[in-house]
Order: C-alpha cells, then sequence, then structure tokens
C-alpha cells in the first residue's frame, strides 16, 4: 500500500488537469460524456447513460520501456523460491529485495531476476533511502528502497553485510 497525492484543477468549464504522483490528465466534456488524455498515452473516452450507468473505453496504452539486465558473471536468474532469509525482504521503487543462505535476489518487475552470490559482494552502502550494491565484477545496483522503516532499513543493510562478511573488525 503506498501513498498517493492527486491534485486536480478545473481550468474552464468542461477542462479539468490533474496532476498526481506518477501521471498527469487533461479532461474535456462534461456530466454527459468526457474525453480524458493522460501523460502516459492512454485517451479514454466516457459516456454516461443514465444516472449511475455510465460506459467507457481505452485506447493507446504506452508501455513501460525495458531496462536490460546486466550481463555480469553475478548476474544469474533467480527463478527458484527464496530459502532461509538472511535479510529480510525489503520493497524497491520497482520490485523488491532480498538476502537468503545463496545470496542476494534482486526482483525488479518486468526482468528477470538477478541472483548475486554473496561471495561477490564488496560492498553494500545506505544514503538515506537509496542502497547501493557493488560485485566484484564492478558492477553497481542502485536501488531506491520504498519501505517506511529506516531502522529496517539499517538492519536489512547491517545484515547483508554480516553474511557477506563485509564488515571490518572493530579498532581498539
Amino acid at each position: 500500500m503506498g501513498l498517493r497525492i492527486s491534485r486536480s484543477f478545473k481550468i474552464a468549464p468542461g477542462i479539468r488537469i490533474r496532476l498526481g504522483n506518477k501521471s498527469s490528465s487533461l479532461s474535456l466534456g462534461g456530466r454527459a460524456g468526457r474525453v480524458t488524455l493522460n501523460s502516459r498515452g492512454r485517451r479514454t473516452t466516457t459516456a454516461r447513460l443514465a444516472p449511475g450507468v455510465s460506459y467507457s473505453s481505452s485506447k493507446g496504452t504506452r508501455q513501460k520501456p525495458r531496462r536490460p539486465v546486466p550481463e555480469t558473471s553475478a548476474a544469474l536468474t533467480a527463478k527458484a523460491p527464496l530459502g532461509t532469509l538472511i535479510a529480510p525482504r525489503r520493497n524497491t521503487a520497482d520490485g523488491w529485495v532480498a538476502a537468503d543462505e545463496r545470496g542476494l535476489v534482486l526482483h525488479r518487475s518486468e526482468i528477470d531476476d538477478v541472483r548475486i552470490p554473496l561471495a561477490h559482494l564488496v560492498s553494500a552502502e545506505l544514503d538515506g533511502k537509496e542502497l547501493t550494491l557493488k560485485t566484484s565484477d564492478l558492477t553497481t545496483y542502485c536501488l531506491r528502497l520504498t519501505t517506511l522503516s529506516a531502522a529496517r532499513d539499517l538492519r536489512f543493510v547491517e545484515s547483508l553485510a554480516r553474511a557477506a562478511r563485509l564488515t571490518q573488525a572493530d579498532e581498539e
């Protein structure tokens, strides 16, 4: 469940602009029918047939661009279910990240999962909500955590660092 913010403005009779987190739209028309064009390329036509009854149709949905999967020795597909979790799953802007005894799993929507063996992980850094993971083959993964608890995000990185033996010995 995420926070959504939307604001609608009437700029003239029959013309309305809506601004939201991820898109905006322009609506033309009134109660009997309207045409809505949004910033993602969708056009929706709505006709009111009777009070409480309407017909709506949409055309032209633009697909999200696919991000390429990095070709690295550490980028192994992770179709097998997660094992015993070392670091609990944390949500990211486009999926989630978790760590089990076999390694770190990056799940991103519409892209194959990436499994990074813990032995290939060189560093894990958390700066606010930005998680940066570096592997031994010089691949860097930058993830934006969308979870609400900064303390749990920090525990996730600490657990991951302990499992990958990234923590430095305490100085005396």
